[in-house]
């Protein structure tokens, strides 16, 4: 149906706008044509205000989004945006530094362990936290100032443990005139708690470093509203800085496990386990 044409009431076929006669089923059409025609035309008038309608309601709602994400961006430039931190050199990966450090600790290690327990008697909770703490610091010092990656740090902590396990054996066998070797399980239990714990303090010391250096990139690169907003080619939201820092986060707890086991190993003993 056309505006030259027009349904015919009985068949429903099209007819020409000035027939009198439908050309299919031969009836007469003058006292339903007027009529026909009538509603031709409003039907044609309702299809216009439909489509007018759909194009004025995406039109507002085109202005109503421009107009959130505009506030939204006024607001973003209102905040006060980090500043940028320096940035810190990288070093050169230096294994010179790495063995000085690692074996400056083995010593450092016995010499604790000769002092608190020949010299002041101590009770061995102090010698228990001293080998925690002080390969956490040595282990620190050494991913800092060498610069390589965790598979060189934990190749040292192994070589730390078990130095500064043998050194400690050493100096109670030839103070106490005991063998050096353990000669029982209680013994050889307590020797491998030991040479857990300054092994996982000392590889704690390199995720405290990764921690600290994640922690400074999470500063210099603050998540803002208007990174928030703003979109990619195909219009969606660009939240790949909000998985990045889920991954910083997942990656900042490594450390605090390696810890909680550190310290489980080296109290254990104590607490009766």
């Amino acid at each position: 149906m056309s505006a030259l044409t027009f349904n015919c009431p009985y068949c429903w076929l099209d007819v020409p706008a000035q027939a009198t006669v439908c050309g299919h089923c031969t009836r007469d059409l003058v006292l339903f044509k007027p009529l026909a025609l009538q509603l031709q035309a409003v039907s044609q008038e309702v299809e216009q205000l439909k489509s007018a309608l759909t194009q004025q309601a995406q039109a507002l709602a085109q202005i109503q989004t421009q107009g959130v994400q505009s506030a939204a961006l006024s607001f973003a430039d209102a905040l006060p945006q980090a500043e940028p931190t320096d940035q810190t050199p990288t070093r050169a990966p230096s294994w010179f530094m790495l063995i000085t450090v690692a074996l400056l600790t083995i010593p450092a290690i016995g010499l604790c362990h000769w002092v608190l327990l020949f010299i002041y008697d101590a009770p061995p909770l102090f010698l228990r936290v001293l080998t925690i703490a002080l390969p956490a610091l040595s282990g620190y010092v050494c991913a800092r100032q060498s610069g390589l990656g965790w598979v060189a740090q934990l190749l040292s902590a192994l070589v730390v443990a078990v130095g500064s396990v043998v050194l400690m054996l050493g100096i109670t066998a030839y103070i106490d005139t005991v063998p050096l070797w353990p000669n029982n399980p209680r013994d050889w239990r307590e020797t491998l708690e030991y040479t857990a714990a300054i092994g996982l303090g000392f590889f704690t010391g390199y995720l405290m470093l990764r921690l600290v250096t994640l922690w400074r990139q999470k500063q210099s690169n603050i998540i803002n509203l208007r990174v928030l907003l703003e979109r990619d080619d195909k219009g969606h939201f660009k939240i790949t800085e909000i998985s990045n820092q889920v991954h910083s986060l997942v990656t900042a707890a490594a450390p605090l496990v390696s810890t909680g086991v550190a310290l489980y190993s080296g109290l254990k003993a104590l607490a009766g386990a």
